[in-house]
């Protein structure tokens, strides 16, 4: 051994009696809450100890950064970006306490359901309180899950939003987060822990809007990481009753995923990304199931079911989901890169945020051969009819985006409609301009170079900004279908690619009863969950609340089969044709029995929605013009 090595630990391993003493007495002094809450000045450092849960509660500590004057507010936050819905995350706080570095209270005064204000902020040191889930919560306002907390023995959904805040005007200084976790527990998220131990975990991030776009969920691990476009990209699924696994999922939507990056330029813009999945074996508070979307993750909540439902359904999902990658992290506006979790203004951009999304989601795969040009069109037309049946099309879609908490809220699901439509109109404008050259995935691969991740957008200037990047055309389109009121030139549109567009009004389809459906995971069988609006038709199968279907005219009835089926049945039977339909009925003795339906066929009115199809006979000129849209 070198003889300087020999030195340095035999030094290390004598060090004098004095000096092992100054060093306990400088450990035990670093422990007083006074020194620590002196070395928190420079960030916001909390901490939440998961095996401390009581009650759905967990007690949250923050040592504060430096706060100047004689007073301050604390918030948590109104809304977040992604849910477009004021939650007020605050009134799941209580046990508030702001304390001096000698531990002694501040006067505290609370403003509303999200703010606090604190008198004495010079002296402020510490802040201390309890917050509730959100999942099992008796307020009104349920919270979209995906959004929500969950605290559980067996697992904690840490959306950060809904345990960390910020005082005024110190949203952009850093934030260090430490997590005391059960054994065996895992934390996943899109954060790469500083310092990680079996039961400790340290994260930091350089700004609350970084740490909010990061959400956490911990519980035993079932991970896959896959790497993909040089990316690693984490698939971290809890499910209560071991029924699904994330290797499944993962193998699932590994082809979607390279066929996201190929589209991107094959290179994703990401080094880490996490898709966090929690799945319920009970009906959620709010009835709904989906996902939260953030720049380097995603967080789901699903119904608990067999890989080969669930891996489908998230593969739907994450097909848009994982777009947010692009918009809003590279692309976004002053309001959404310097957003206001309290007094939010909303961007005149949703169209580009969520309907561009949708709309590539879709698009990357017919153009990656994931799906045939007949399933695509299928998803276009389910788009036009449901954008036509159930939002107002005549309404500016900039004004809708501007007014979506509150005056328009009830129009926000057509982001995802027209909003999607005004990205595929605007995708084969650009293409035919450009002769099938340039198309809405060069505009946005030319917008993130412009702006990026650190640079924003103003609201006003984008569309003359896109001008400049493409054609004078294309600030016409924005005034006349974005802007203004004009409905989308969707005819003129597909015929540009040789697609014949035609619908609307009403036809007669073969009724299934008016009855409320829904999914049995335990049976694997779709389940009549409601009679009250049973028509004519209903009431003369007989149909009872929690029948579950087996057959339809001689055709087993699956989860899998079930939309095909109906869907057959309705276009295909003629008014009184003989209708057989077997369901499952358990009886007064709690056995299950098969029990045979029977009554002639009533054709009802139905929306007749609208359908593009191939002409049978495109141009040359319309043949290539669809070949640049939708083939690589």
């Amino acid at each position: 051994m070198n003889k300087f090595l020999v030195f340095c630990c035999l030094w290390l391993t004598v060090s004098s009696g004095a000096e092992a003493q100054k060093k306990k007495r400088s450990a035990k002094k670093a422990d007083r809450p006074e020194v620590q809450a002196k070395a928190a000045r420079d960030a916001y450092r909390f901490s939440v100890d998961l095996t401390q849960a009581k009650n759905d509660q967990l007690k949250v500590t923050l040592l504060t950064p430096a706060v100047k004057g004689e007073e301050t507010v604390y918030y948590l936050p109104k809304i977040v970006p992604g849910t477009y819905a004021n939650y007020d995350f605050g009134r799941f706080v209580s046990e508030f306490r702001a304390l001096d570095g000698n531990g002694q209270p501040l006067p505290v005064e609370k403003l509303d359901a999200n703010s606090w204000k604190i008198k004495n902020a010079g002296a402020l040191r510490q802040l201390a309180y309890s917050v509730e889930d959100t999942y099992d919560t008796d307020q009104d306002n349920v919270i979209f899950e995906p959004a929500g907390t969950s605290i559980e023995e067996k697992v904690f959904a840490l959306n950060t939003h809904g345990f960390f805040g910020y005082f005024d005007g110190m949203k952009n200084v850093k934030y260090e987060i430490n997590v005391t976790k059960p054994a065996g527990f895992y934390g996943s998220t899109s954060l790469v822990a500083t310092e990680s131990t079996p039961t400790r975990d340290t994260y930091a991030t350089d700004s609350y809007a970084s740490l909010t776009d990061a959400p956490m969920l911990y519980c035993q691990p079932d991970t896959t990481v896959l790497k993909i476009g040089g990316a690693d990209i984490l698939v971290s699924v809890y499910s209560p009753n071991r029924v699904a696994g994330s290797r499944a999922i993962a193998d699932n939507i590994q082809e979607l995923l390279t066929a996201q990056k190929q589209y991107l330029g094959d290179t994703l813009p990401i080094r880490k990304y996490a898709f966090l999945i929690y799945l319920f074996d009970q009906p959620s508070k709010s009835g709904s199931m989906g996902a939260l979307e953030h720049s380097y993750s995603s967080f789901y909540c699903l119904p608990e079911a067999k890989p080969e439902l669930l891996t489908q359904t998230i593969r739907d999902v994450s097909s848009h989901e994982f777009f947010h990658i692009l918009t809003p992290l590279s692309i976004h506006s002053e309001e959404i890169g310097d957003f206001d979790y309290n007094q939010p203004k909303m961007s005149k951009h949703l169209w580009l945020y969520e309907g561009v999304t949708e709309y590539s989601a879709g698009h990357m795969q017919i153009k990656h051969g994931l799906i045939d040009l007949k399933t695509y069109l299928g998803m276009v037309n389910e788009k036009m009819t449901t954008a036509a049946a159930s939002f107002n099309d005549t309404l500016p879609f900039t004004e809708m985006s501007e007014g979506c908490l509150e005056r328009y809220k009830d129009q926000y699901g057509n982001v995802y409609q027209k909003g999607a439509l005004i990205g595929l109109c605007l995708d084969v404008k650009l293409r035919s301009l450009s002769k099938g050259k340039y198309g809405i995935q060069n505009l946005m691969t030319d917008l993130s170079k412009r702006y990026g991740k650190d640079q924003s957008f103003k609201d006003d200037e984008l569309f003359d900004q896109i001008t400049q990047l493409t054609y004078p055309e294309i600030r016409e389109f924005f005034a006349r279908y974005v802007e203004g009121s004009e409905p989308l030139p969707l005819k003129e549109t597909f015929g540009l690619v040789g697609l014949g567009y035609s619908g609307g009004g009403t036809k007669k389809v073969a009724s299934l009863g008016k009855i409320a459906l829904g999914y049995n995971d335990k049976t694997g069988r779709i389940a009549v969950t409601n009679v009250e609006q049973m028509n004519a038709f209903g009431k003369k199968l007989g149909y009872r609340k929690g029948d579950e279907f087996v057959s339809l005219n001689g055709k087993e009835l699956s989860a899998e089969t079930f939309s095909q089926l109906t869907s057959d049945y309705q276009a295909n039977t003629k008014e009184g044709d003989p209708v057989e339909v077997v369901v499952i009925r358990k009886g007064e003795d709690g056995k299950e029995n098969n029990v045979k339906l029977s009554a002639p066929a009533l054709l009802v009115d139905s929306e007749a929605g609208y359908e593009v199809t191939p002409l049978p006979n495109p141009a040359p000129e319309q043949t290539a013009l669809r070949d640049a849209w939708l083939k690589p």
